[in-house]
C-alpha cells in the first residue's frame, strides 16, 4: 500500500466517524456518554465490513454462486443492522422492539442487496 492509499483509508474512516458523531450529537436527548459509545462503534463497523470482504473478495463477485452471495449479503446486512440498532435513537427501547427493528432491517438489506446482485448478474 502506498501512503496515498493509507491516507485515503484513514480519511474515509474519519469522515464516516465524524458524520456519525454529527448525527448523534444533534439527536435529541442523548448524553455525552451515549454519543461517545455510538461514535466508538463507527470504526468497528467499517472493520467488520472490511473483514467480511477479506473472506468474500470483490474479485470473486462475478463468479460467486448465488448461495455464497446470499450468505455474504446476509452477513453484511447483519453487520449493518447491529450498527443501525446501536447508533439509532432507541436507547430506551424494549428488547422486543430492538429485536424487531434489527430483524426487519437485516431482512430488508439482505433482500435489497441480493436483488441488486441478481439484476447485475442478469444484465451481463
Amino acid at each position: 500500500m502506498t501512503i496515498h492509499h493509507i491516507l485515503a483509508a484513514y480519511t474515509r474512516a474519519l469522515a464516516f466517524t465524524t458524520v456519525i458523531f454529527a448525527v448523534c450529537y444533534w439527536a435529541p436527548g442523548d448524553s455525552g456518554s451515549v454519543i461517545f459509545r455510538r461514535v466508538l462503534l463507527a470504526p468497528l463497523f467499517l472493520l467488520a465490513i472490511l473483514g467480511l470482504r477479506s473472506h468474500f473478495p470483490r474479485f470473486n463477485d462475478n463468479t460467486r454462486s448465488v448461495g455464497t452471495q446470499i450468505a455474504f449479503q446476509l452477513l453484511t446486512a447483519l453487520a449493518m443492522s447491529v450498527f443501525r440498532v446501536s447508533i439509532g435513537p432507541s436507547e430506551d427501547a424494549s428488547v422486543n422492539k430492538s429485536l424487531v427493528i434489527f430483524l426487519a432491517f437485516a431482512r430488508f438489506m439482505t433482500i435489497w442487496n441480493v436483488a441488486f446482485f441478481v439484476f447485475d448478474r442478469r444484465s451481463r
